[in-house]
């Protein structure tokens, strides 16, 4: 094939044809040009997938982006260094990546914007709340298709991954909280480190945690909403304690910052004998706090709720119980990301709070998404992962098979007892490997993650039954069984560790 033919092809477009741009020389930009040059001028950006083989085996499934989105077509240097968003999004939706002088510029604004703002972002009445999202890309598009204009209404995200190229268009119109995930050790126990190695470098996960040490930790909405991640703490008495921490850090261990990251609403929360503040045995950190706590921080600091995520709601919101005074919830919980981890089948939710102080929730269901392998494997380490397994059960029959035929008089010598040793051995291997690989085919995104696989063996129990119970669900269609199967699964992974 001519490799100077150019092919434009939206791989999402079943009706779109193939177009042929031929020339005899058609040299690349390069990859690193100087601000001078940027701001001159520049050609239309074009998206040039390469064209598909003609000997591919699977014609139907789309061709990828296969060329990276280099600087000088995403971002417009002469005139405010704004981001083509459009392109953008059609970039990332069709699986695209970007090239590295692009991401570094990416978050070298964002995060220019991020350290100017206060730990408390005040936000104005018509704003649309967000909670965790986790990365489902295609949700955030169905997000901003409910939630209102991007630029007239203001995004609020409550933390847990979130995009970051619209700040730099509209730093105004997006605030972008921090969450528990956002932060080197979550990022590290679950796949965003992993996910950066594979599909760029370790350079992009460095980069996004000085990003992520300069999220804001609050927002407050009209005065009368506070929002943050996860929760109160017992060393926050008032909003100026909050204003006077230090965010520009990893997230601690222990403290108010920590709390605002990690706390839960008790799950016994409006009743009387449940204890103010109890340790959060499920986290492993921080606090649950009750509705007492919850009401007199209200009242003390003359504000109507708190709005936070941080864990799966089953319809995406769910209010508490009533104020004395104000007689709206003293606590709300909200969750953006439906279906998460593809086995919840929850549905997801946000709040849009407009111009008239209407308070509306908008609940959604999810969008098909390209199919991913669990931990961000491709093809040929998923497969060679169950070929290794397969090998050593070969091994290992062989040398059962060995030993069992040996004579009573034989089996006492040397060769017969280090077979014996390997045999005990590879036999423990093989139902470790065993194990791992039924999790990863019937979990997908639920299954347990590199640093998670000890303790997922440790509990194979939970994991057999609520798998099984996962199958139920999927059999009989029950949405209630699927969120209970998977919140018990789920719940392993929750803790925080050190």
């Amino acid at each position: 094939m001519n490799s100077n033919t150019r092919w434009q092809f939206n791989p999402f477009d079943q009706t779109q044809p193939l177009k042929k741009h031929e020339s005899q020389v058609q040299p690349g930009l390069p990859r690193v040009q100087s601000l001078t040059e940027l701001q001159g001028p520049q050609p239309n950006p074009v998206l040039r997938p390469t064209r598909p083989p003609v000997d591919r085996i699977c014609k139907d499934v789309p061709f990828p982006l296969v060329q990276k989105l280099r600087i000088d077509e995403l971002f417009d240097f002469r005139h405010g260094e704004k981001i083509n968003i459009d392109l953008l999004v059609h970039h990332l939706k069709n699986e695209g990546r970007l090239a590295d002088s692009t991401w570094r510029h990416l978050l070298y604004q964002a995060k220019a914007l991020l350290v100017q703002e206060p730990n408390i972002v005040p936000v104005s009445y018509g704003c649309t709340i967000v909670g965790d999202i986790h990365g489902q890309y295609y949700d955030l598009l169905t997000i901003f298709e409910l939630g209102g204009p991007i630029g007239q209404q203001t995004y609020v995200f409550l933390g847990d991954y979130v995009d970051r190229a619209l700040k730099i268009n509209h730093p105004r119109s997006i605030i972008l909280l921090r969450g528990n995930h956002e932060s080197r050790q979550m990022t590290q126990v679950f796949t965003y480190k992993k996910e950066c190695q594979v599909k760029y470098s370790l350079d992009l996960w460095y980069e996004s945690m000085l990003l992520f040490d300069c999220l804001p930790i609050c927002a407050l909405i009209d005065e009368r909403f506070l929002c943050m991640h996860a929760g109160l703490s017992p060393h926050l008495q008032s909003l100026n304690d909050i204003v006077k921490l230090n965010r520009f850090q990893e997230i601690p261990s222990e403290g108010p910052f920590c709390d605002l990251m990690w706390s839960d609403p008790h799950p016994q929360f409006a009743n009387r004998q449940t204890l103010p503040w109890v340790f959060n045995k499920q986290r492993n950190c921080s606090f649950c706090f009750n509705y007492s706590v919850c009401e007199r921080f209200l009242i003390e600091n003359r504000i109507l709720a708190v709005i936070r995520a941080h864990e799966v709601v089953p319809t995406g919101l769910k209010f508490f119980e009533k104020g004395s005074l104000s007689q709206f919830p003293v606590l709300i919980s909200l969750f953006s990301a439906p279906n998460y981890c593809d086995v919840y089948n929850n549905t997801a939710a946000i709040i849009v709070y407009d111009h008239r102080r209407n308070f509306r929730p908008v609940h959604y269901r999810h969008r098909p998404h390209p199919f991913v392998l669990p931990n961000h494997e491709n093809g040929f380490e998923f497969g060679h992962r169950l070929m290794k397994t397969y090998v050593q059960e070969i091994i290992l029959a062989l040398i059962q098979g060995y030993t069992k035929s040996l004579s009573r008089t034989d089996r006492d010598d040397v060769t017969t007892e280090k077979l014996k040793t390997k045999e005990q051995m590879l036999n423990e291997h093989t139902h470790k490997c065993r194990r791992m690989n039924k999790m990863n085919i019937q979990l997908g995104n639920l299954a347990p993650s590199e640093h998670l696989q000890a303790k997922a063996l440790h509990n194979e129990n939970v994991f057999d039954q609520a798998t099984t119970s996962l199958n139920k669900s999927l059999v009989e269609n029950d949405p209630v069984l699927a969120f209970d199967s998977a919140s018990k699964i789920d719940a392993l992974y929750e803790e925080r560790v050190y």
